[in-house]
């Protein structure tokens, strides 16, 4: 691994810290829209998780993603992921990590896919792969009905 990538994992694992420190588990609730914006620019529809993944692939974020949906969930196993020095960071220490930067792309596209408000679940790790879930919430318009 380069210094310069080190170093980068190292301040994106620092500022989620010291964000943990002062907010505490809300600050997960905090971060679920970081890099989607990103994202959105390099893809052509933000609202397509396939394509999504294969810009995740094609660009090295990660050697593989899989993923399984039902009615109430969504999961992503990710193999190789850029971030997993970051993921490791937090868990090492007996703690979640804040986010997911590839979850928070794919959370995104199903908010604008179905108006769903959905929320990452904690990460499991499996060696190099993570098991990212993500909870579909409903909005009030869809439990009122």
């Amino acid at each position: 691994m380069s210094a310069l990538t080190e170093y980068k994992d190292s301040l994106l694992f620092e500022v989620q810290k010291e964000f943990w420190n002062e907010r505490g588990k809300g600050a997960r609730y905090r971060l679920t829209l970081i890099g989607t914006d990103f994202i959105a620019g390099k893809v052509k529809d933000p609202k397509d998780i396939d394509e999504i993944i294969a810009f995740f692939k094609n660009e090295g974020f990660c050697s593989d993603i899989t993923t399984e949906e039902d009615n109430f969930s969504f999961t992503m196993t990710i193999k190789g992921c850029a971030f997993k020095d970051v993921r490791d960071g937090f868990m090492n220490k007996d703690q979640q990590p804040l986010s997911c930067p590839i979850g928070n792309a794919i959370m995104r596209a199903i908010d604008l896919q179905t108006g769903l408000a959905p929320e990452l679940l904690p990460i499991k790790r499996d060696g190099d792969t993570c098991i990212v879930g993500v909870g579909k919430i409903a909005s009030s318009e869809v439990t009122a009905r």
